[in-house]
């Protein structure tokens, strides 16, 4: 088996993995995404393949985000034919995202290519952490990474099944801030342990990042979100937050509706609204996905819905009833207030008691809030505030001093909200003397710096990034086994050579500190293919895995092994 990094190397957006063994017959790709933001954007997602796509067997697909998905469809138009493993909430995801598209971009997505991929879902139980076969000794793995619904790390294991000749690689995808002590973001849960492997492939986004306690406290989150919920009811005024689509749009949905229920009463004067068609039909097409559960030996457990939910709500996640409460809270998000249907949570606590649908419906027009007094709070899109529904939004009421404009999330310095945060500390006078202008691409849409009145604001704690911290639990901790590295050569790709360097770093420190030796490597664009075969370490591996693998099904044997050597 070899493996050729396409992409990205040295940037963020691209991710493209090529494996292939010619004697086996194997010839295929791990993930297929578009860059986004980057110089060369226009030259890779239009570019001539360094292999040919009729030749691909099949594609595994870690999650939705189109940096990861993004070229799956005009890789049909190119000759790929074979089947897209990944799980089923992705495919659903990701299907959305490219109908929403063909308008945006017809050349790499139209109805043809669109209707042509062979979507492949396991049907396997467990889902996550099975070996799912998909040819003679190949195997595929997928593991909860809590970055979005849906994605999940992949391993590959090639070689007959529990023999030292098998042997495997994991790919990261995209990691979140999740990890089981720790869940951070709202409604997703934890990232699953890799597990050990020969090779592992991680993302390095915030590979240099070392975020604050405060930083990744959901509670210090919510009350900054809550103290401008109350200051736009103070000034009678509009809270307006862009937000990306999948996953953090949601997340915010979620936060507000709590803030709702902690004080019911003081929030009935203000007016929530979703003013985001793509991110409400991905609400809608993944509200039956969250009802999910995995089970092991011990226990039965949401899929998908993280812990934070029952801890907010009182609820325990291993009740069934409280199982059915935590999931009705969570599909709430996606009614509209006075709801028939919605007959309120049973069990939990006060803000169980008061949980309800908050979202108006049909928003109103931006020169309609703009005229009015009435408090209002605005979730829309896009997440950088350049297009979609935020472009109006934002350039109707960014000059109004009682606006308030809340970005969640990273934002490049030259999108709108990047440029917004640029100016976040400038006094009005200040803002008054600048030259710079905020454009959009609609001509009729553009606002002096000079005239722009509201306040300016970024909430942190929305990122489905992991930090430097994240990463390194991710490749060196097992939960149960104690600490070991997902794999013992690591391969560092999807980030700047900054933050690439910054986590090779850290991965040694780290390495060091619990005594054991790994090889970190930076492909380059120039590398090529890298043989996953022959080492002296074959065998060693090979048992070790199996050890392992023996320990986690049976962890009573670590205790006896210990009476043993003791006796």
């Amino acid at each position: 088996m070899e493996v050729n990094f396409i992409g990205p190397l040295g940037k963020v957006t691209g991710s493209c993995t090529w494996m292939q063994d010619k004697e086996k017959g194997w010839n295929f790709l791990i993930d297929c995404g578009m860059q986004q933001g980057e110089v060369t954007a226009d030259e890779w997602n239009h570019q001539t393949w360094p292999f040919d796509p009729s030749e691909i067997k099949f594609i595994v697909l870690t999650h939705a985000h189109m940096d990861h998905s993004g070229l799956i469809p005009s890789l049909y138009d190119s000759g790929f034919n074979g089947k897209v493993y990944c799980t089923e909430e992705t495919a659903a995801i990701a299907d959305i995202q490219y109908r929403n598209s063909t308008h945006l971009n017809p050349e790499l997505f139209n109805q043809k290519n669109i209707d042509s991929i062979k979507w492949c879902h396991f049907k396997k139980e467990p889902i996550l952490g099975s070996y799912h076969p998909v040819d003679n000794d190949l195997f595929i793995q997928f593991l909860r990474t809590g970055h979005i619904l849906g994605a999940v790390s992949v391993g590959i294991f090639w070689g007959p099944p529990r023999s030292p000749e098998q042997r495997s690689i994991v790919f990261s995808g995209d990691i979140g801030p999740q990890s089981e002590e720790h869940e951070v973001l709202p409604t997703i849960r934890h990232f699953m342990n890799p597990g050990k492997h020969n090779y592992a492939v991680m993302e390095s986004t915030y590979g240099s990042t070392n975020r604050t306690s405060t930083e990744k406290d959901p509670g210090t989150r919510r009350d900054h979100l809550k103290s401008l919920v109350d200051r736009t009811m103070s000034n009678q005024g509009t809270l307006i937050i862009p937000a990306f689509a999948l996953g953090r749009s949601q997340d915010i949905l979620f936060d507000l509706h709590a803030i709702a229920a902690e004080e019911p009463d003081q929030y009935e004067r203000i007016d929530f609204y979703y003013d985001f068609p793509l991110g409400k039909e991905i609400i809608d097409r993944t509200a039956p996905f969250w009802s999910k559960t995995e089970s092991n030996l011990k226990k039965t457990r949401p899929l998908w819905l993280g812990k934070q939910i029952f801890k907010l709500l009182g609820l325990t996640n291993n009740d069934p009833e409280h199982l059915q409460q935590a999931i009705r809270a969570m599909l709430s998000i996606s009614l509209h207030q006075d709801d028939p249907d919605w007959a309120g949570l049973e069990g939990g606590n006060k803000i169980a008691a008061n949980w309800k649908p908050i979202v108006a419906n049909n928003p109103p027009s931006p020169d309609e809030v703009a005229s009015s007094n009435r408090p209002t709070v605005i979730i829309t899109g896009s997440g950088n505030g350049d297009a979609g529904k935020a472009s109006s939004w934002l350039s109707k009421l960014l000059t109004k001093d009682t606006t308030t404009v809340a970005v969640t999330g990273y934002c490049g310095s030259k999108t709108v909200c990047g440029k917004l945060l640029s100016i976040k500390s400038l006094s009005i006078p200040n803002r008054r003397m600048s030259k710079n202008i905020i454009d959009w691409s609609n001509p009729d849409r553009s606002v002096a710096v000079a005239d722009i009145r509201a306040s300016i604001e970024e909430i942190k704690g929305y990122s489905a990034h992991g930090d430097q911290e994240d990463l390194l639990n991710w490749a060196l901790r097992n939960a149960i086994d104690g600490y070991l590295p997902a794999g013992d050569t690591f391969f560092l790709q999807h980030g700047d050579n900054h933050n690439r360097n910054s986590l090779r770093t850290a991965l040694y420190k780290k390495a060091q500190e619990l005594g054991f030796n790994i090889d970190v490597q930076l492909p380059e664009a120039t590398t090529g293919w890298i043989s996953l075969e022959s080492s002296e370490s074959t065998h060693r591996d090979a048992d070790l895995n199996l050890i392992m693998e023996m320990l986690n099904q049976r962890p009573e044997l670590k205790d006896m092994i210990k009476e043993e050597e003791e006796s």
